[in-house]
């Protein structure tokens, strides 16, 4: 009677969840309604179930019908893993996606929070998602818990041997043609500003890292100088800048085949990188942000290695690449130092597990203390001989500038005339300063910063910053996702093509119309789901949380301390300008991500490690 009465509920729960899942997917959102605007109670009442139960479609009822095939098949091939997914995980990614959707489309969180009838209707949508989503993430797992990633000991094939060389020259293959259809190369504005300092234009100035800015204005420079071109000469570091971003993604390829990852895999790794359409885009791109990725990911792959077998790091040659790659890492970022400080503080209790308090704290000072100490002289370095201005303090306050602004516009009214005299004392006018607030970006509202505020002022900025969030904190909450949404939902594109006209170089490709034909090849592709998704900087952020929880709770969680850089860049994109659809800011993400899925993969299997 019991297994009789189990599955009669079993027979309404699961086309009741079904139900959840295809409404979720086919719901529609609007502008918040409220009774005031209806004159009789019962219009509004007959409104308010006209919105949450849509139009009729007939999608819904096919939709409907495949997610009923789709919960019966998991309860038939009983598709439940060991460590089952955390309920929290599902509804996490539903909600970034559904705030994802309204701050992409209203601006605000409205079509959550903006009526009784868009609330309701989110709940309901939530609680779909998040059905769908565990159902879905159960099976991913349930796959990766049984997946053979694996070949026999005895296996050879294309990337067994040699399979750094083969991957780099592959590589550089790929990407040629279209650094060579773009030439000189594709430029932005930040780029165009850091040659323009070398080439004498404009003074050396450390809001961009000055190793990057001698590294791509002085080849250009060098070039005119030779050969009379510029061109030749940023041609000549985009060759520099192509090879560094071949490298690092070859010595993903050669780590893992050495980690017997089974060669199918090893081939949809290495075509990865090259139908992803972001890999050769930036490989044609003079971008600050491409080589800094690229040193990224070579540190990352010395990093797993390391956190796997800290005795690796008596190899010579392991722990002076791993040194020359942190120096990189904070020379081509001005705050790759964290990534390289964080990492050290997140390894060090393995290393002390390993070897005690004196040998950890040696290796420790030696390797990761050392790497950032040399970095910050030689950054220092370059600051001194090149008379570099020091970087505006205001681009670390991105987030709380935006806030304030946007506070100024609801309840500018509201301040006190010492707080006024405090926010202007940092950020200029308030009325003009609530006039430039744009959600999408806080460069506008940056612009404002006074650079000659003391220290005392921003600090009584800060106070009154602080006394806003205590009124009003839903605006900040506000004004924060709205800042950093697009970095939380693969709902939303960032297709990144930069089309900066500046004058300074030629442009236009080594054709007539050769940028418009990788224009086009770009921009389709991002439109192009199937290829567009695998660049997508939501999508990679969900593949970084999953990737964590599934470490811990299959007990290698010493794994997921190589993906500390990938946190402290997920930091770092939340408090930039903004998103605005360039995810340059969130390469190191995209680019390691598919590396440490398979280096946790194969850990599971050989190299003899223990959990």
């Amino acid at each position: 009677m019991r297994k009789l009465g189990k599955e009669k509920r079993e027979k309404i729960v699961l086309p009741a969840w079904a139900f959840l899942a295809a409404y979720a997917l086919t719901a529609e959102f609007h502008a918040p309604f409220f009774r005031n605007q209806f004159e009789a109670g019962i219009d509004y009442a007959i409104a308010s179930v006209y919105e949450l139960l849509g139009e009729y479609k007939f999608s819904f009822l096919l939709i409907w019908g495949l997610c009923i095939l789709f919960f019966g098949w998991m309860k038939e091939k009983e598709v439940r893993p060991v460590k089952p997914v955390p309920a929290g995980l599902p509804v996490l990614f539903s909600l970034f996606l559904l705030l994802g959707r309204s701050y992409q489309e209203t601006g605000n969180w409205g079509y959550c929070f903006g009526s009784p009838v868009n609330f309701l209707k989110f709940v309901l949508v939530l609680a779909g998602y998040s059905v769908l989503l565990r159902g879905i993430l159960n099976a991913f797992t349930l796959f990766l818990e049984n997946g053979t990633f694996t070949g026999t000991e005895e296996q050879t094939h294309f990337w067994s041997t040699h399979g750094f060389a083969r991957a780099f020259v592959l590589l550089c293959a790929v990407y040629f043609p279209f650094l060579l259809l773009a030439y000189p190369g594709n430029i932005c504005w930040d780029a165009a500003g850091q040659i323009e300092q070398v080439i004498g234009q404009t003074g050396y100035s450390r809001h961009h890292p000055l190793l990057h800015t001698l590294l791509s204005g002085g080849m250009t420079e060098v070039g005119k100088r030779l050969l009379g071109s510029y061109e030749a000469g940023l041609f000549a570091y985009m060759l520099l800048q192509l090879a560094g971003l071949a490298a690092a993604l070859a010595s993903t390829i050669a780590v893992l085949a050495k980690r017997n990852m089974r060669k199918e895999l090893l081939w949809v790794l290495f075509l990865l990188y090259c139908i992803t359409p972001v890999y050769s885009n930036m490989a044609s791109t003079v971008l600050k942000d491409v080589p800094y990725a690229s040193a990224v990911v070579g540190y990352i792959v010395c990093l797993s290695l390391i956190t796997e077998k800290p005795e690796r790091l008596k190899s010579i040659w392991l722990a002076a690449g791993f040194a020359a790659l942190q120096v990189c890492v904070i020379l081509l970022r001005n705050n790759g130092v964290y990534v390289v400080l964080a990492s050290g503080i997140a390894v060090f209790p393995v290393l002390l597990k390993r070897n005690g308090w004196k040998e950890a704290g040696r290796r420790f000072l030696g390797t990761f203390a050392g790497g950032a100490a040399a970095g910050i002289l030689l950054m220092a370095g370059l600051a001194f001989v090149c008379d570099a201005q020091a970087g505006s303090r205001g681009e670390m306050l991105s987030v709380p500038f935006q806030q304030t602004a946007r506070y100024l516009q609801l309840y500018g009214r509201e301040i006190s005339g010492e707080e006024k005299e405090a926010i202007e004392a940092v950020l200029g006018d308030v009325e003009e300063l609530a006039g430039k607030y744009d959600p999408s970006t806080a460069d506008p509202v940056k612009a404002c910063f006074r650079r000659d505020a003391s220290t005392g002022e921003i600090f009584a900025y800060i106070k009154a910053w602080a006394r806003g969030l205590i009124k009003h904190p839903g605006v900040y909450v506000e004004g924060f996702f709205a800042h950093i949404y697009g970095w939380l939902s693969p709902e939303i594109s960032n297709s990144t093509r930069y089309e900066a006209d500046h004058g300074l170089l030629r442009q236009g490709g080594l054709f007539p119309n050769a940028e418009k034909i990788l224009i086009f090849c770009y921009r389709f592709a991002a439109r192009f789901t199937p290829v567009g998704v695998l660049e997508n900087i939501g999508l990679a952020v969900w593949a970084l949380f999953f990737m964590t929880f599934y470490q811990i709770r299959h007990g290698q969680g010493r794994y997921g301390l190589a993906g500390i850089p990938l946190w402290v860049s997920l930091l770092v994109c939340m408090a930039s300008p903004g998103f605005l659809g360039h995810a340059r800011y969130g390469f190191p993400i995209l680019f390691s991500i598919p590396f440490l899925y398979g280096f946790t993969m194969t850990a599971k299997e050989d190299m003899g490690v223990t959990d």
